[in-house]
């Protein structure tokens, strides 16, 4: 591993370290760019070490998703539908990083199919409660199930990228059932905890397979 890559690696976990501590204080100013460096520090990882499509495509996502770490922190509330569609976009480009040399048989359709059945049953208690959120919610949940499936199926997707996968859809689980259905403990630090560790498996996956 070169030193400017230890370097972006260093400055993901003492960002998401940072910001995970402060999770009780918020907001204080520049949050948001806390928030949004370690996503971003990833970003100049995939796209200066991994080449050819696949690293811009990854790169790009990563790029999409700290567009959504900052809507959501600047505002929950009233930004979140936005927010929804910056993830929901860079779901779009992991698919196509991921959709590649598909193997459906063993293990991994194995996987697919859990995450398929899981989506399911997700759906089958959210849609009662989405009100007016039906429509993008239900867009998000099934492109995020996508992602997870093209992830595991993926012949060339290192099994990292199905770790990074399954916790992206952890992460965003709690988030809809902490809004949508029931109050989840300590729920900040759960989705964070998970959330920065998806990205930071996707990454080392797709660094690995290179």
């Amino acid at each position: 591993m070169s030193n400017t890559s230890k370097m972006l690696y260093g400055i993901f976990f003492c960002f998401a370290l940072l910001f995970i501590v402060t999770l009780n204080l918020r907001p204080f100013p520049f949050v948001h760019i806390v928030k949004v460096i370690p996503v971003y520090s990833l970003a100049v990882l995939v796209f200066l070490n991994v080449l050819g499509s696949k690293g811009k495509l990854i790169g790009i996502g990563l790029l999409f998703s700290g567009v959504g770490d900052i809507v959501l922190e600047l505002d929950r509330g009233n930004y979140f539908v936005y927010g929804l569609g910056a993830f929901l976009v860079a779901h779009l480009f992991y698919i196509a990083a991921f959709a590649k040399n598909l193997q459906i048989k063993g293990p991994r359709a194995v996987v697919a199919m859990v995450m398929i059945a899981y989506g399911l049953v997700v759906g089958f208690f959210l849609l009662p409660k989405l009100g007016d959120m039906l429509v993008p919610v239900v867009a998000y949940l099934a492109v995020i199930i996508a992602m997870g499936i093209f992830a595991a199926l993926g012949a060339s997707n290192h099994w990292l990228i199905i770790v990074g996968a399954c916790f992206f859809i952890a992460s965003d689980s709690i988030i809809a059932v902490n809004r949508f259905l029931t109050p989840v403990p300590a729920s900040s630090l759960c989705i964070m905890l998970s959330y920065y560790s998806a990205q930071f498996f996707i990454t080392t996956g797709a660094l690995k397979r290179h």
